[in-house]
């Protein structure tokens, strides 16, 4: 009986224990999102603020300029990126009103599915919404261009350069298709978007 007790004090001082840690664990968990959406959230503020400076025709000169002004706050890619999340996963969503399940990143690769490109109605309601979505890509192509990670897979900081070159390349051709109100155009442009993200993200994406 002796034994009984001292085993049973033994497993409810371990749960206690095992309790306690996974509550702290959880707290912890919960400190690092919020920290984490924090600075998402201010990263964001960085990115638009650059976005701005595309919508009101600055020059690349301009937009380098704070995409270095940017990188000396030391603010990760990944955070900066983010703005591609769907929105409630911290992105900025797609459309004036997005919806929680809409993202940058998932209306590009909508738009590059169907070789057709959206339906002219749909490309006219859209239009304001995919200048919006080439701007941001113009933008993130000048802020990530200071964030070279350095050499890897034999990949160098020209090959980095080039393919923010072809981002920003196939994100003012998408606004010229767009202005052109022509689906193909836009559908290819998408396409030309998404590879060169691709393929970056296919050497340096975590």
């Amino acid at each position: 009986m002796k034994k009984y007790l001292i085993g049973l004090a033994v497993g409810v001082a371990l749960t206690l224990v095992l309790t306690a840690g996974g509550a702290a664990r959880d707290d912890k968990d919960k400190k690092d999102k919020e920290e984490e959406d924090k600075d998402v959230v201010g990263a964001r503020k960085e990115v638009l603020d650059v976005v701005k400076l595309v919508e009101g025709g600055k020059d690349d000169k301009a937009l380098a300029g704070k995409a270095a002004e940017i990188h000396k706050k030391s603010i990760d890619l990944t955070y900066l990126m983010a703005i591609y999340r769907i929105k409630e996963k911290g992105g900025i969503g797609f459309g004036e009103k997005p919806d929680d399940k809409s993202g940058i990143e998932a209306k590009i690769i909508a738009l590059q599915r169907n070789k057709r490109g959206p339906a002219p109605a749909t490309l006219k309601k859209e239009a304001k919404d995919l200048i919006k979505l080439a701007q941001v890509n113009v933008a993130m192509a000048e802020i990530a261009r200071p964030h070279f990670p350095g050499d890897k897979g034999g990949k160098t900081k020209k090959d980095w350069n080039k393919w923010l070159d072809d981002q920003k390349k196939a994100a003012k051709e998408l606004m010229e298709a767009v202005k052109k109100e022509d689906p193909k155009g836009v559908a290819k442009a998408a396409a030309d978007l998404l590879n060169a993200c691709t393929e970056c993200h296919a050497e340096y994406k975590n």
